[in-house]
């Protein structure tokens, strides 16, 4: 039987899973989207108790899908990752570049290839074939036409890639459709699908499959039945869910959870931010509107508040989230300010794999060998730190090889080198032959492993042979255990997320090097093309990690929310066209193109309007995760100091929120911070009428929680009678730490006021 449980925000459609999953008692089966699995995990455990894994899991369908490929066999089989499916289209690509007439001269860069596997996927996972795509030629109008023509010539190919000498390079979805039923790992179970916002033709028939081998099947959906716009996804899937039972000749019981009435501000946000605009009455609200003047000051505030909130005893770190639309734009801040804060913090997000040293290591040392030692691959290669030299070693020899111009066959010959390190001079002193002497034995360090990996790239010139070469040349660098030992010093340094990247990237490279050969086998390639054929592939692996610490704040971006309850969460970055996001690209088929097919029966995954609803709902659903309060801030600014405008978000808060707290950085150095661990930053960030002792108290702003050198609109600056604006915090007990300075922005010079009146420089 099929359960549809669907409700807006806070109906309680995840508790009552997890309620039921603790009363039945029975074998039962919960998935959940990737990025909520691991949420997800920590509920069921929480609810249930220590003896949930006797008969409950979560899984997210990729482990699923592992689950059951280990019981039926073919686990064993290298499925297709990014990498790879980006070498299998571009070996699609040229088989039939001869065909095609819009994509006559295809581009062999990244991007494209990117675009063609993007789009492959999607016919995939909408269960579309080639022959579909042929089918609807005649009907096609335009340019439509002609790129659909071209685009299901590659697709065949690409298809008939995968299946290639009989190999089975399938993705793991296609394969758990396959073989879920004869598995029987589903039989009987309770299966609930919970945090799923549209599920895909793939999908649909795993839950068809589920239907009939399944004691039951339960999914819930964000919507209220009709009357909010932004839910009409969720209408959708609804309905092709009760036509699925129906199909499959299953009973379909549809509930619709009702909305309780909203008894605090924050639940008459959420209730009615997308309805009608009806004003809070209360007096105070649990929510503030901040406006910096820049990301990095924006971030410094959220920092701030932070660190107050958890000072007051009244909230752990973990109790607290940070989220943005363009999380990209705020991670290097985050990391940075919240590092100098010492707010411990998680960022949920996915790390590029050529930004760790040893891909760039890889990168740099193939382009050396086929590029002629140049300087710039030479110490891209020896700056990684894995290349066999310290930073004093390699800065002695990049010195020296500025100094005379080194570059080409000069690093890997037998000869020494015989300038003088001193420079223009005649003969040398017994410092500067010892000098030289150095120079050479690091050159010969340097020099030894490349030369030996560029004569064995010239004498295999199939693919796999080079990538034999290639390995050993990372053996002798004894790589694995340079990676082990960073690994190691990072645990011991406390950054147990860098630690866990780290930790993946050495089985991350063989996996890459696996495709690589599995794929192209020992077809001919010369150095310059294998080089650039491994780089093109290393574009594609990033590396992601779950939370390393139970106590941290979670900080990830708004379209990856697990949409768990968070008693206080911080919204970065709400200014217009960002809040929600504005979709400028939509790959090689655009709307028209989209909309011919779908006149034909051919059904692709959500687009345009269909976008723009799911980015309105993400925006809903993280407006109504905090239960106690409510930060959303922006930049009045970007980098280039171009204006920004706020998000129409700021302009319904404050029709729904009268008495909302609005605070704006002044602009004049004061700064809306709270003081940072150490006696710099506490100096630095604090409020000059925090500074001053023995003046009269001041009034802390409306709202009961703005900081120093933040003003809020309408009201009077500080100066009158009234508690303290900061009171004296137990960190300005600790003895000063050096290494915690910050480089903060200079304060006005603070003088006692007169009689009267407020500090000078307010």
């Amino acid at each position: 039987m099929l359960h549809i449980w669907m409700g807006r925000a806070n109906t309680g459609k995840s508790a009552r899973v997890l309620e039921q999953i603790r009363e039945r008692g029975v074998p039962a089966l919960l998935l959940a989207p990737e990025h909520a699995s691991h949420a997800a995990e920590l509920d069921l455990c929480r609810f249930c108790g220590p003896e949930a894994s006797r008969y409950a899991e979560v899984l997210s369908l990729r482990l699923l899908a592992s689950r059951v490929l280990a019981l039926t066999g073919g686990l064993t089989d290298v499925p297709l990752d990014a990498g790879g499916k980006l070498l299998m289209m571009q070996l699609a690509l040229q088989e039939v570049a001869g065909q095609l007439d819009v994509y006559a001269r295809p581009s062999r860069k990244a991007p494209f290839l990117e675009e063609l596997v993007e789009l492959c996927g999607e016919l995939i996972a909408c269960q579309v074939q080639p022959e579909d795509l042929g089918d609807a030629l005649p009907f096609l109008e335009g340019m439509s036409a002609g790129k659909i023509k071209d685009l299901s010539l590659i697709y065949a190919a690409y298809l008939g890639h995968l299946r290639r000498d009989g190999r089975d390079r399938r993705d793991l979805m296609e394969r758990l459709l396959e073989n879920l039923e004869k598995s029987g790992y589903a039989a009987g179970k309770d299966v609930y699908l919970d945090g799923f916002t549209y599920f895909t033709a793939q999908e649909l028939d795993l839950i068809a499959i589920l239907l009939r081998v399944s004691r039951s099947v339960t999914v819930t959906l964000l919507g209220d039945g009709g009357s909010w716009e932004i839910f009409q996804q969720g209408i959708q899937t609804r309905d092709r869910l009760i036509r699925l039972a129906s199909a499959c000749g299953r009973q379909c019981r549809l509930e619709v959870l009702p909305a309780p009435a909203p008894q605090t501000a924050l639940e008459h946000l959420s209730s009615h931010f997308f309805g009608p605009m009806v004003p809070w009455e209360g007096a105070e609200t649990p929510v503030s509107l901040y406006r910096a003047d820049s990301i990095f000051h924006e971030t410094e505030y959220a920092a701030a508040e932070i660190l107050s909130l958890v000072r007051t005893g009244r909230y752990r770190f973990r109790d607290i989230a940070v989220t943005a639309r363009d999380l990209d734009s705020y991670s290097a801040a985050i990391e940075n300010v919240f590092e100098r804060y010492g707010v411990p913090v998680y960022l949920s997000r996915r790390s590029d794999i050529l930004e760790k040293p040893v891909l760039s290591l890889l990168a740099g040392a193939l382009d050396a060998v086929s590029g002629g030692y140049e300087y710039e691959d030479m110490f891209r290669y020896l700056k990684t730190g894995l290349g066999g030299l310290t930073d004093d070693e390699c800065d002695r020899l990049e010195n020296y090889v500025i100094q005379w111009d080194i570059h080409g066959a000069m690093w890997v010959r037998d000869e020494d080198w015989t300038a003088n390190p001193a420079g223009w001079r005649e003969g040398f002193t017994p410092e500067e032959e010892a000098a030289l002497a150095d120079i050479n034995a690091l050159r010969r360090r340097v020099g030894g492993p490349l030369g030996r990996l560029a004569a064995g790239l010239k004498d295999r010139p199939g693919a796999r042979g080079k990538l034999e070469v290639l390995w050993a040349f990372l053996e002798e660098l004894h790589l694995a255990d340079q990676l082990e030992g960073r690994t190691a010093r990072l645990e011991e340094l406390g950054e147990l997320q860098r630690a866990a990247e780290y930790a993946q990237l050495w089985e991350l490279l063989c996996g890459v090097m696996d495709q690589f050969a599995e794929i192209l086998e020992d077809a001919p390639l010369d150095t310059e093309e294998f080089a650039r054929l491994l780089k093109l592939v290393l574009t594609q692996y990033d590396v992601g990690t779950i939370p390393v610490s139970l106590d941290q704040v979670q900080a990830s971006q708004i379209t990856r929310n697990d949409r768990h309850r968070i008693k206080v969460l911080f919204l970065l970055g709400a200014n217009d066209h960002v809040l929600p996001a504005v979709q400028t690209s939509q790959g090689l088929l655009n709307r028209e193109d989209r909309e011919q097919l779908r006149r034909e029966g051919i059904e692709l995954a959500p687009s345009g309007l269909d976008l723009f609803h799911i980015e309105l709902q993400n925006l809903y659903a993280a407006l109504a995760q905090p239960t106690d309060r409510l930060v959303v801030t922006w930049p009045a600014a970007d980098l280039n100091g171009s204006p920004l405008r706020p998000s129409f978000v700021v302009g319904r808060i404050k029709t729904l929120l009268p008495a909302v707290w609005e605070g704006v950085d002044l602009g004049t150095g004061l700064t809306a911070r709270a003081p940072a661990p150490g006696a710099g930053g506490r100096r630095a960030g604090r409020s000059p009428l925090a500074l001053f002792r023995g003046g009269p108290p001041v009034e802390r702003l409306p709202g009961g929680h703005g900081p120093g050198g933040v003003h809020a609109p309408g009201t009077p600056l500080p100066g009158g009678r009234g508690e303290p604006l900061w009171p004296q915090l137990p960190h300005e007990r600790q003895p000063h730490r050096q290494d915690q300075l910050l480089p903060l922005r200079l304060l006005p010079p603070i003088r006692p006021p007169g009689p009267g009146a407020g500090p000078r420089g307010v």
